[in-house]
């Protein structure tokens, strides 16, 4: 303890060097420490968000990655269409093989968004929560309930509109009218963290906008505005994040008429004449379709099985999520080298701070080599000095990345949509105090070494 004492003193008597060099440390740590806390709360978001999505249907336009980024995580734009008739196929086991069918096919349109923060809605039917399972259970409510728009009903709608939009394309003098948006229709089940961001509640009445605030071409949809019937309990997943509305009401949403139907390509046929055939219900577009395979190797089938379909493909997400988290983790990685190089830095400015000191302490480390300090306990003091400029370092670098994960919480995740949880303390920032404690009591090994070989004699008498 003698031995600590002298050191924590000559800290102090070289405060401003101390301080500066203490900084340097506590930056290196911090990145470090920050890298690693986001590449592990990104890898925990995306692995865990995967849990009730086993097979997801889109267009075959798009990269299996944007469809499953897109519809599980709200990333990216929407790729494209597909037909309601592959959801309604799916429904059915109808051109699949009996190992590749479904317990539950459940369509899903997107487009808009809500607020400055942008969150998605997503038009489904109310068996996105009586029969989609989250972690092997349906999604929780915190408040109120689910809204009611059955499959049914969506089936319904779109003969009513394939009716209306093939008498405009025939151009015939009797249009019947297109259907009404149906005010119970209007209602809207929002996430946790819609709630939270937006102080919303029970009641309260939440208004769409097409694309994105802040995008050219944004604007909001008044005769779409829904009254909020139930708040989903935290899932720490996107979820979280979303606005789920009846597919109905995204449908006859003004503005929305061009989009509702995919025109089928035929063989030799121009696709501007594809806009003039007749079109059905089953033509009506998605932009999605989440379905759970009843075979554990249901999803690989699905998509084998659909590899030559025309209009559709299908993704497993416990393939492309894994693939794309590999990507993450080498660039974090590769920037956790660069936070070990900015370490290296770190502890030569350690070894240089207190190598430079020696010349004005030859006397003071002359005068305990009198007393009797032997060259081991003077090589002890000087290490010693570099250890705990690294642990103190090392500490406060961990208190700082615990405190920016608080600070820019909100931040990150409206920006990747990754929840960072400061509370949690890992075994390896332990670890990593100890190790970089230990690279700086290393640093402090030369000038130890060279304070220790100091001769008495040469160095006792007071230099005027």
């Amino acid at each position: 303890m003698r031995l600590l004492s002298i050191s924590l003193r000559n800290l102090r008597i070289r405060m401003v060097a101390t301080v500066l060099t203490m900084a340097s440390i506590t930056v290196a740590t911090a990145l470090y420490a920050s890298i690693q806390v986001m590449a592990e709360q990104t890898e925990a978001r995306y692995e865990g968000a995967i849990g009730g999505y086993q097979a997801v249907a889109g267009p075959n336009g798009a990269s299996e990655l944007e469809l499953v980024l897109n519809t599980i995580f709200n990333v990216g734009g929407e790729a494209g269409l597909i037909p309601l008739q592959v959801c309604a196929d799916l429904r059915k086991g109808r051109g699949i093989s009996r190992r590749s069918a479904v317990r539950y096919a459940i369509p899903q349109a997107r487009g808009d968004s809500v607020s400055r923060y942008n969150f998605p809605v997503v038009a489904t039917l109310d068996e996105m929560f009586s029969l989609f399972e989250w972690q092997r259970e349906p999604l929780k409510f915190d408040q109120g309930g689910p809204f009611v728009f059955t499959w049914e009903q969506l089936v319904e709608l779109g003969e009513a509109l394939a009716a209306h939009e093939n008498a405009r394309r025939a151009e015939e003098s009797e249009v019947p009218p297109r259907p009404v948006l149906q005010p119970e229709w209007k209602k809207a089940v929002i996430g946790a963290r819609v709630a939270r961001s937006l102080h919303l509640g029970l009641g309260d009445v939440i208004t769409p906008v097409h694309g994105k605030v802040g995008e050219f071409g944004f604007h909001e949809h008044p005769e779409a505005a829904c009254e909020i019937v139930g708040i989903l309990a935290p899932t720490n997943s996107p979820i979280d994040s979303t606005i789920y509305l009846p597919i109905g009401v995204h449908l006859l949403i003004g503005g929305h008429e061009g989009g509702v139907f995919v025109n089928q390509l035929l063989p030799g046929k121009n696709p501007d004449d594809a806009a003039k055939l007749p079109t059905s219900a089953m033509r009506i577009g998605l932009t999605a379709v989440i379905m759970d395979p009843k075979d554990h190797m249901g999803a690989q089938i699905l998509r084998r099985e659909f590899g030559s379909h025309l209009e559709a493909q299908v993704a497993w997400p416990q393939d492309v999520v894994p693939k794309f988290l590999r990507q993450i983790g080498n660039a974090a990685d590769a920037l956790a080298v660069i936070a070990w190089l900015v370490l290296l830095v770190a502890s030569v400015s350690i070894t240089v701070a207190i190598y430079n000191t020696m010349n004005e302490r030859r006397r003071e480390i002359a005068i305990m080599r009198s007393l009797g300090a032997r060259r081991l306990q003077i090589t002890t003091i000087i290490a010693g000095e570099a250890a705990l400029l690294s642990l103190f370092g090392a500490l406060l670098g961990i208190v700082l990345c615990h405190a920016a994960a608080f600070f820019l919480q909100g931040l990150v995740e409206d920006m990747t949509g990754v929840y960072l949880d400061w509370t949690i303390f890992r075994l390896w920032e332990l670890w990593l105090v100890l190790g970089v404690t230990a690279i700086g009591a290393a640093a402090g090994l030369l000038p130890a070494i060279k304070g220790s070989m100091t001769q008495v004699a040469d160095n006792i008498a007071q230099n005027y």
